[in-house]
C-alpha cells in the first residue's frame, strides 16, 4: 500500500483523471504503468483517476530497464552515492511551537523552475543538508527557503486600543507574498494561510483550547 506525502490535500492541489498510454511512468518495482493517474501540487504522482487508499500506488518516471539496465542501475547508484533527493514532509507543530506562536517551515525546488508544482516542503534536516555545500542535497541543482509561519493570535489584523495586533491569516499571507518574490511559485503552493494554526479544522480541539485565550 502506498501512502501520500500528506494526509490531506485541498481539491485545488490535485489534478485528477489524467491518463498515460505508456512510456511515461512506472511502478516502484519497475513495471511500466498504463492507465489513469492523478498528480499533486508537491509533484507526487499516483495511480488511479483519484486517490483510493489501499489501491493507489506511487508512480515514478519511466525507464526502459530492459534496454538500458546498466544506465538505470548506474543512475540509481549515482543518486544514492552522490546526493540525496529531497522528499516531501508535512510539519506537525509541537506545544512549544504554539507557545512560541510560530513554526519555521522549509521549502525546496529545482533551480530555474518557477511553477508551484515543482515545489516540495521539507524538514529542517533536509534544509541543513542543502545548505552545506557538496553534502546531502545538491545546492547547485536545488534552491531552498525557510520562513516563519504564525500559529497563534487573532485570525486577522486587529486594532486594540490604538495598537495593531497582527493576525494569523494576514501575517502568513504577507510572508508568503514577500518570499515569493525571491522564491517564485510559493504563493501558488501555500494558499491556506491558517494551515497548522489554531484556526485550522485539522488541528485538535485540545490544542485550540490551550491557546484560545490568545486569539
Amino acid at each position: 500500500m502506498s501512502l501520500r506525502n500528506k494526509l490531506y490535500y485541498p481539491k485545488t492541489h490535485i489534478v485528477t483523471n489524467l491518463y498515460t498510454s505508456g512510456k511515461e511512468f512506472m511502478l516502484e518495482d519497475s513495471t511500466e504503468y498504463i492507465g489513469f493517474f492523478h498528480r499533486y501540487i508537491d509533484g507526487e504522482i499516483m495511480s488511479g483517476a483519484e486517490y483510493q487508499r489501499g489501491f493507489s500506488k506511487k508512480l515514478i518516471p519511466y525507464v526502459n530497464v530492459i534496454d538500458q539496465p546498466q544506465t538505470f542501475i548506474y543512475d540509481q547508484l549515482k543518486k544514492r552515492i552522490t546526493f540525496a533527493s529531497p522528499t516531501n514532509t508535512f510539519p506537525v507543530p509541537t506545544i512549544e511551537d504554539y507557545n512560541n506562536g510560530k513554526i519555521t517551515r522549509y521549502f525546496i525546488k529545482r533551480r530555474n523552475f518557477s511553477s508551484y508544482t515543482d515545489l516540495l516542503e521539507i524538514d529542517k534536516k533536509q534544509y541543513n543538508l542543502w545548505s552545506r555545500a557538496n553534502s546531502g542535497i545538491d545546492e547547485k541543482l536545488y534552491d531552498a527557503i525557510s520562513l516563519d509561519w504564525k500559529l497563534t493570535g487573532p485570525l486577522n489584523d486587529t486594532n486594540i486600543n490604538g495598537n495593531v495586533v497582527y493576525g494569523v491569516s494576514d501575517t502568513n499571507y504577507r510572508i508568503v507574498r514577500l518570499k515569493d518574490k525571491s522564491f517564485e511559485g510559493l504563493k501558488d503552493f501555500l494558499t491556506d494561510y491558517i494551515e497548522l494554526t489554531i484556526y485550522s479544522p485539522y488541528v485538535s480541539e485540545n490544542i485550540k483550547n490551550l491557546f484560545v485565550n490568545i486569539k
